[in-house]
């Protein structure tokens, strides 16, 4: 498993906010969204849901081309090719594409 794909197992699988995180790539995934717009999706709250997107961001799996209130948010491009990335967008579970 190389270190990109590590990095994602913790910050969805192995972390205590991964199935929160693992929810908001799922709605990122089918279409771009702000920080408000996505609370709303998931019935979360948006202090909640910016604190996962922070996180998210600082480690490259979601990006903004604009930072600020109203940010749209997209999945990382370099994440296109990424086995596990794709599993959780597909099933909602990246471990099941896990290779040791």
């Amino acid at each position: 498993m190389d270190s990109r794909t590590r990095l994602l197992y913790w910050l969805l699988n192995a972390s205590k906010g991964g199935p929160t995180r693992v929810r908001i790539l799922k709605v990122l995934g089918s279409a771009p969204m702000n920080t408000r717009k996505l609370a709303q999706e998931l019935g979360m709250d948006y202090k909640t849901v910016q604190a996962h997107m922070g996180l998210l961001v600082e480690n490259g799996v979601i990006y903004t081309p604009k930072q600020g209130y109203g940010s749209v948010y997209f999945i990382s491009p370099e994440l296109d090719n990424n086995e596990f990335i794709k599993g959780i967008l597909r099933d909602g579970n990246g471990s099941k594409k896990r290779k040791k």
